[in-house]
């Protein structure tokens, strides 16, 4: 038994968790299986594993929507199988959690209730702004008395912020990501292909596109016969949707500049603006982003560990 430092991140996909004594991050599915009893039939990555291939009495459950706890109960538990298969010899520890700065008391309140109901022998609860983690994680110099601003895409939201002196000057909430691109690439598949493809088939689409590789086989259901199909497809026709996620991001981006004080916002045009989020690792977003900002864009390094990579630094 020791005792022990532990950071959480809670994001729409992953549950990813770092500890002050080791380098390595764990990253486990954030998604619960429960059965028609009510208990749970798997968890986390095995729960995945379950996914889109589930019988009918049971059901897959993602405890986070929108950058919030969306089901309580079900977080609480998913979290509480987590702590006791990966943190069992831990007493006494204090526990850390990032959440989004643009939320209400409540959503917030249920983050620190969250841990306490989820994990025994703790010591304390502290909550972080999830925006001042990834910019940690990102390498910027958040204390200085300068504008910065980071975007950070994640899978179902995307938060814009300004920071300045250590702390959030503007954050923005908004409630779609990586998992409308999804859900668009279902449709696509189903209008142009006359292919019916699951969530998981789409994300990997996605992916490969974010690899900038050229074509993939696509496994799917055959909306005129019924019967499995596979077809080869170009993974470029996700651009169409992703691009449009980045100029809705880029208007966003105008409204948050045109909203915070002259002298931040010219600091902002000097140094530009960080991305990051796995939403960041499209090839193009950069460029994009600035073609309708006229302003530099960065791509943050390692942006889909940002968040948890600063809570690390901060516990340190």
């Amino acid at each position: 038994m020791k005792k022990g430092h532990i950071g959480i991140e809670l994001g729409t996909k992953h549950l990813r968790i770092c500890t002050k004594e080791k380098d390595q991050f764990l990253r486990v599915k954030n998604m619960i299986a429960i059965d028609e009893e009510g208990k749970i039939a798997a968890a986390g990555n095995d729960a995945f594993l379950m996914y889109e291939k589930q019988p009918n009495e049971i059901r897959i459950l993602f405890p986070v929507a929108g950058g919030v706890i969306g089901d309580y109960t079900n977080m609480r538990r998913l979290l509480s199988v987590v702590f006791q298969k990966y943190f069992r010899h831990f007493r006494k520890y204090t526990v850390g959690i990032a959440a989004p700065e643009d939320i209400t008391g409540v959503e917030r309140r249920a983050f620190y209730d969250l841990v306490w109901e989820s994990a025994g022998r703790l010591r304390d609860v502290r909550i972080y702004s999830k925006p001042v983690l990834a910019a940690i994680g990102s390498g910027m110099d958040v204390e200085q008395p300068c504008g910065n601003m980071l975007i950070d895409c994640g899978a179902g939201t995307t938060e814009l912020s300004v920071l300045s002196l250590g702390g959030i000057v503007k954050s923005r909430l908004v409630k779609y990501g990586g998992d409308q691109i999804d859900q668009w690439i279902v449709h696509q598949m189903r209008r142009q292909h006359k292919i019916a493809i699951g969530r998981k088939s789409a994300e990997h689409l996605k992916i490969q596109y974010s690899k900038n590789q050229e074509n993939m086989i696509i496994k799917g259901r055959d909306l005129v016969t019924g019967l499995p199909k596979k077809k080869m497809v170009p993974v470029s026709m996700a651009e169409e949707k992703v691009k449009r996620y980045f100029y809705d991001i880029a208007m966003e981006t105008k409204a948050m500049l045109e909203e915070i004080p002259p002298e931040l916002a010219s600091d902002i045009m000097m140094q530009g603006i960080y991305i990051t989020g796995s939403g960041s690792l499209f090839p193009k977003a950069a460029g994009w982003m600035e073609e309708e900002l006229g302003l530099p864009v960065h791509e943050a390094a390692g942006p889909e560990e940002s968040v948890i990579r600063g809570l690390r630094i901060w516990m340190k």
